[in-house]
């Protein structure tokens, strides 16, 4: 049976721990550029658009660097997204030696150095900056908690554990919690698109508010993993806007099946182009003073028009759906109603239940500790990295090959 976790930043209390950068999964520097880039790009959405741009790019490369700094320094020990942004936050004098003492990202790290030895520290700042100012908005203890723990890793479709995972995003803060998310998201779908893995399906409404690298990969490839994918939005205008033009477009057409309700302007025009035409038969029928004559003709129209599908009332819906070599469907186009049992989904949502309390912070004398517990593990962090900052810098300053990288040894 598998196990059921949830993810909730508005109420730890009811929230499972997870590491999405977790150092067991984090096997190549190019994971942690992945993951940098779903970070970046959930915190700023105009940079989809502006992909490889120097002032996009140099954010992504240098976030990137860290993680993997991170995962290799004392075997990831403190491979963890609230500790990446610590670092990301101490003095740039002090980052750059350090991550450039490790050969694995001395060249990953040129362009840096490059521009901080030539003295061009304006640029630099400008570069660290376009990564601390939006990475700065994530700075919780809440979210801190939520991600710095290992209750449970994201391989959800590992025969050994399986798991449901359930996470929810909250309206007002879309724009903290859908970079954590995309964040979580782009994890899972690199974990579970894989062979030998269970059966298993990614549910996503509201895809909008969040972005990850990979959906269209993961809509073209992941049917033949057994991953069934369901996405949910208001409209196409929304994927364009978040997503740009062109991946918008290709993960509308790489999809099988579709199902709307009520849309109109492009996105019904689009539908209906989709669902295709049929020949429809025409008769006309004239009459004079004399005598009446009637016309037969033939014509293609729209199988469901635009001004239909924009015309929808509640319950209606339209679509197409996808077929197997073995399992043929004859009807591939549909427009019907659905029926709702009223009584039926009254009976079940009596039944439902309250998330239980998943970690109590409550103490054996009754008080609640929750905020002294979630400030306690913010502030462990933050203590973390400034010894991990002090120690790499003694160890740096006492090595007769690293020590020219400290600006007081020049």
């Amino acid at each position: 049976m598998p196990t059921f976790f949830v993810i909730n930043f508005d109420d730890p209390s009811r929230s499972h721990r997870c590491n999405p950068l977790n150092p067991v999964f984090m096997n190549d520097i190019a994971d942690a550029y992945e993951s940098a880039y779903t970070i970046m790009l959930n915190l700023n959405r105009t940079w989809v658009t502006k992909q490889g741009d120097f002032f996009v790019e140099s954010p992504i490369v240098l976030f990137a660097a860290i993680i993997w700094y991170l995962r290799i320094y004392k075997d990831g020990i403190y491979c963890t997204f609230p500790h990446a942004i610590e670092f990301l936050n101490k003095r740039y004098e002090d980052i750059f030696p350090i991550l450039t003492s490790y050969p694995e990202l001395e060249n990953y790290l040129s362009p840096f150095m490059d521009a901080w030895l030539g003295g061009a520290a304006e640029q630099l700042q400008g570069q660290i900056a376009s990564a601390k100012i939006p990475l700065s908005r994530m700075i919780s203890p809440q979210l801190y908690w939520v991600m710095s723990g290992d209750e449970f890793s994201l391989d959800i479709n590992n025969p050994d554990e399986p798991k449901i995972l359930c996470v929810g995003n909250n309206p007002d803060r879309q724009n903290i919690y859908g970079a954590a998310l995309g964040l979580y998201n782009s994890r899972i779908v690199k974990l579970i698109n894989k062979k030998g893995q269970l059966k298993s399906s990614v549910v996503i409404d509201e895809l909008p508010t969040i972005y990850f690298k990979g959906l269209d990969n993961l809509i073209a490839t992941a049917r033949s993993n057994k991953v069934a994918v369901l996405l949910g939005f208001q409209d196409f205008s929304q994927l364009k806007r978040d997503y740009g033009d062109k991946e918008a477009a290709v993960v509308m057409n790489t999809v099988g099946n579709i199902f709307s309700g009520q849309v109109v302007g492009d996105t019904a025009k689009n539908l209906s182009e989709r669902f295709g035409k049929v020949l429809q038969k025409r008769q006309s029928m004239t009459i004079n003073r004399n005598d009446k004559s009637t016309s037969i003709s033939t014509q293609l129209d729209s199988l469901i028009p635009a001004s239909k599908i924009a015309n929808l009332t509640q319950g209606m819906f339209v679509g197409a759906i996808a077929d197997n070599f073995d399992e043929r469907i004859e009807q591939k186009i549909f427009h019907a109603e659905i029926v709702v049992d009223n009584e039926r989904v009254k009976r079940e949502t009596a039944k439902y239940q309250q998330i239980p309390v998943i970690t109590n912070f409550v103490d054996e004398n009754g008080v609640d500790r929750m905020k002294e517990m979630i400030k306690e593990n913010y502030d462990r962090i933050k203590a973390e990295i400034r010894q991990t900052v002090d120690d790499e810098l003694e160890r740096i300053k006492n090595d007769p090959i690293l020590c020219h990288l400290l600006p007081n040894e020049e």
